[in-house]
């Protein structure tokens, strides 16, 4: 039975409470020790977890429009540059003056990201109308929101306390009474609140939706708000201290990063299926223009045939089962190419797969490692296909020559040393081969040339920008 999002936020504040209690009462534990290297390490990997999480997010608006997407986003992206950029810098330790500076701004920005954060918990889910332009709006007034507060900071940083100092021997009842750090206690505090609210909203939102973002979500902001509670019964900003708080505040963020871990996992299953869906898609496609539709002519003129012997020539449906069985010999050709192959050993494989068969030998003037999108290889493979199948059947060519270069665009010329023909004169069947291959020449925004007469051969040139 798997175990709610309610009871992992409970077990997440009962464990981190039992620490802040353990240092309230035994005397052997202390609520800071030194280390200016390992709180610049812990503010940087949570600013890192933070930004993570918040591109994610922000890769998720992109998909639902939701407003709780975009919120999400945005809580993500203050607490990400209040952890990076401020609480992680390390001109932050040169002076007093730029660490008052460093540790208010920091503390600001993760109040409006908890404010934020709380916010989209309860959110009702609406799916914006103009989603880049609501986010546009929203992380531009944010950037302004921010660098407002930080000059607000920077003109009354003197005035500004930074707490309870770690070297300060703690009262005998062990919980420190700071002067005149109230501004300081009610910054915590109100963090502290609006935590707690986002971990109930996280709770419940993911209970109902069933939003495995949202499970983890939950237990992390429940985490995050005991750190905020410890931070307020030692309210301290001196940065060059690691504070008992940075403990569950750090696993905060591990269960952040956890949760942004699984979301990664998710989209990388439904990119699965859904590249899954479009291959089934276009193959469904290339079995309904190529085999199908060469099979129901053949039924079709069978059943006439079966009524009315002479109306239709047998040759007609021994052609047509050709082209069926030729379509059905490239589409298993092209599934067995691999998506990353280039179109030169593509193009090489094909032709000399279909002289192989023919009898027949192929020379090849190919530049090598063409790269195009795979559709743009398939649809030229099946040109290739086309023009070599006919330089066979029709044209009884001993020799097929195939240059391929990359050169201010692509250059496909195939040509054979067959009987050749009549372009005005050609009938259905030969006709057929080549309007289609004008067609797919199209499809890709290029230009095709047939070039052919009796006993000099035919060349098809195809050429993409």
């Amino acid at each position: 039975m798997r175990l709610r999002a309610r009871f992992w936020t409970l077990v997440a504040a009962d464990l981190a409470g039992a620490l802040t209690i353990a240092v309230l009462v035994l005397p052997s534990l202390r609520f800071a020790y030194r280390s200016p290297t390992l709180h610049a390490t812990i503010a940087t990997a949570c600013g890192l977890i933070a930004l993570l999480a918040a591109f994610l997010v922000y890769g998720r608006f992109r998909s639902t429009e939701r407003t709780e997407d975009l919120a999400l986003a945005t809580a993500l992206g203050f607490l990400a540059c209040a952890d990076l950029v401020f609480s992680a810098m390390p001109w932050a330790l040169l002076s007093e003056g730029s660490l008052r500076f460093s540790a208010w701004t920091s503390l600001i920005g993760t109040v409006i990201g908890a404010f934020v954060l709380a916010l989209s918990s309860f959110l009702p889910s609406r799916q914006l109308w103009n989603p880049k332009r609501a986010a546009a709006i929203v992380f531009g007034a944010s950037a302004a929101i921010y660098a407002f507060a930080a000059m607000l900071v920077g003109v009354f940083q003197g005035g500004l306390p930074l707490g309870f100092a770690p070297t300060t021997a703690l009262p005998a009842a062990g919980i420190p009474r700071p002067i005149g750090a109230h501004a300081l206690l009610a910054v915590e505090l109100v963090c502290t609140i609006l935590l707690v609210v986002a971990a109930v909203g996280f709770a419940r939102r993911g209970q109902r939706t069933g939003d495995e973002l949202m499970k983890w979500l939950a237990p992390s902001a429940a985490l995050a708000a005991i750190a905020r509670a410890n931070y307020t019964v030692f309210p301290s900003l001196y940065t060059q201290w690691v504070y008992v708080g940075d403990v569950p505040r750090f696993g905060s963020y591990l269960l952040l990063l956890g949760g942004a871990l699984r979301e990664i996992g998710r989209y990388q299953r439904r990119m699965a299926e859904y590249a899954a869906l479009e291959e089934r898609r276009r193959i469904a496609r290339e079995l309904h223009d190529g085999v199908a539709q060469e099979l129901a002519f053949v039924a079709a003129q069978t059943r006439l045939f079966a009524k009315r012997p002479s109306a239709v020539e047998v040759k007609y449906l021994a052609t047509a089962a050709e082209r069926a069985l030729a379509e059905s010999r490239r589409a298993i050709a092209i599934l067995a190419h691999p998506s990353e192959e280039t179109l030169d050993a593509a193009l090489v494989a094909t032709v000399e797969e279909l002289t192989s068969r023919a009898g027949s030998s192929a020379r090849f003037l190919v530049e090598p490692d063409v790269m195009v999108p795979a559709q743009t290889r398939e649809t030229l493979l099946r040109i290739a296909r086309e023009a070599v199948t006919n330089a066979h059947r029709h044209g009884h060519a001993r020799v097929i020559t195939v240059e391929l270069s990359n050169h201010r665009g692509i250059r496909l010329l195939i040509a054979d040393d067959g009987e050749g023909f009549e372009p005005a004169e050609v009938d259905d069947t030969r006709g057929y081969g080549l309007s289609t291959m004008r067609a797919r020449t199209r499809s890709l925004g290029g230009a095709f040339w047939l070039d052919s007469g009796p006993a000099r051969g035919t060349t098809v040139e195809v050429v993409l920008p």
